[in-house]
């Protein structure tokens, strides 16, 4: 009995352990409800207050652009980030040495005793070379949420993707501010073009109940006698 309650304890942690989200470091939160606007009912033959957009208009079109908080926004991703690194160092280093020791003379005579010399040479040379270049690249999209409307117009945006396949969920962040002079006609802007740029691209592997409910049951017509 002792044993099948530490197994339930395991199989209680091991599926708190399969929910977990990877940590971030964006502090501003990553989506916001917009705030509802009251619109005076003014409806004509052709405008309806209730089916319009509460926004500027540009001459007989509505203005898809964001603009207020709580509006969407398309980011491209076009990040192309490479780095650099190249340094060379050599060290040599040579010394020559020469010795010459003269015939000893013995009682005055030489002969059958030379001179003897020594000419000693060494050399160390010693080369170090580190060639190192990152490239990192990122393309692809994230639609985002403007969080907040700063008071020079800019707009602070942030937004998350999940994308699971399979037991493998990968989480897509993304924070900044944007000029709404550089978002287009279509409600984009490049990834490029926006500013304090935070970007996070972090995977978690997870296991479905499912998937441990069959381990248990495995493992238990395995211990089990009958």
């Amino acid at each position: 009995m002792k044993t099948f309650s530490i197994l339930l304890v395991l199989a209680a942690a091991l599926l708190a352990g399969c929910a977990s989200v990877p940590e971030t470091q964006i502090k501003q939160p990553l989506t916001v409800r917009p705030q509802p606007i009251e619109m005076a009912d003014s409806n004509g033959s052709i405008f309806q207050a209730g089916a319009s957009r509460p926004k500027p208009t540009v001459g007989l079109f509505e203005d898809r652009r964001a603009r207020h908080v709580g509006d969407t926004l398309t980011v491209n991703l076009v990040e192309k980030i490479t780095a650099t690194r190249k340094s060379e160092t050599t060290d040599e280093r040579k010394a020559n040495g020469s010795i010459n020791i003269p015939s000893p003379r013995i009682l005055g005579n030489t002969r059958g005793i030379g001179e003897t010399s020594w000419n000693p040479a060494a050399a160390n040379k010693v080369e170090l070379k580190d060639n190192e270049t990152n490239t990192n690249t990122v393309t692809g999209s994230i639609t985002v949420t403007v969080i907040e409307v700063l008071a020079n117009g800019n707009l602070l945006v942030a937004g998350e993707k999940q994308v699971a396949v399979n037991s493998d969920t990968d989480y897509i962040r993304l924070a900044g501010v944007v000029n709404p002079n550089q978002i287009s006609s279509g409600n984009t802007i490049n990834s490029t073009q926006l500013a304090d740029v935070q970007f996070e691209s972090k995977n978690t592997q997870s296991l479905d109940k499912a998937q441990i409910g069959s381990m248990l049951a495995r493992f238990f017509l395995t211990v089990l006698p009958f």
